[in-house]
């Protein structure tokens, strides 16, 4: 092989090794993204939690495990205050309108008379209560709470109780399988993912929850 010839076949190498080495580097950057590679400070850094201060008092005020709200605001919305769905939803936790005058007369709020769906801090809380409200109706169920965050209260109910080996029973965990709805089914997934990806990326995102708040969720005490 002449010398010419040789040149040209270690370009070649040199670019066949560059494009797989570029082609691992993406790989590995699409299942960090996706949580299903961990690597310390990476993985956490590609997946922030925003609004740490303002989840940790919302889920305080209303017993919810913090990174539940953080996992349904990221779903949600990427975290973004400003973001407006096709249907109307404003805000980090996706609030209608409709929806937070309806949260603002239960006996559980807490927060201002008129909040503002604009306001993160706002549109946090108004998500809270629901959230908490959801649990409660599902008797502490997080997939039904969850769907039925997605898909409404009425959608999940009629779900449970139409399950045949479980009759009407509204206490049992709803299934992915017992959810007919493909954009719920993959709402649910998603939520589970980040609450289980923030919890192991963040420990201690949530330090600034109320004692025995994080005593009764499972975070430790102080």
């Amino acid at each position: 092989m002449t010398r010419r010839g040789l040149s040209r076949r270690r370009r070649r190498l040199r670019l066949i090794v560059l494009a797989a080495a570029v082609l691992a580097l993406v790989s590995v950057g699409v299942w960090l993204v996706a949580g299903r590679t961990v690597v310390p400070g990476v993985t956490a850094g590609m997946n922030p939690i925003r609004y740490k201060s303002e989840i940790a008092r919302v889920a305080g005020r209303y017993d919810l495990d913090p990174y539940l709200v953080a996992a349904v605001a990221r779903t949600e919305s990427g975290f973004n205050p400003a973001a407006v769905s096709k249907v109307g939803a404003v805000g980090v936790m996706q609030i209608m309108p409709t929806t937070a005058t309806w949260i603002i007369q239960l006996d559980s709020w807490k927060g201002k008379a008129h909040p503002d769906l604009k306001s993160a801090s706002d549109n946090l809380e108004l998500g809270a209560c629901y959230l908490a409200f959801l649990l409660r109706e599902f008797h502490q169920s997080v997939s039904a709470a969850v769907a039925a965050y997605n898909a409404g209260q009425g959608a999940v109910s009629d779900w449970l109780a139409g399950i045949a080996d479980r009759g009407s029973n509204a206490t049992a965990e709803l299934a992915l399988s017992d959810i007919p709805f493909g954009e719920t089914r993959a709402f649910v997934q998603r939520v589970e993912h980040y609450r289980t990806l923030f919890r192991q990326v963040h420990p201690d995102a949530f330090a600034a929850v109320p004692t025995r708040a994080r005593v009764a969720l499972g975070l430790g005490g102080v």
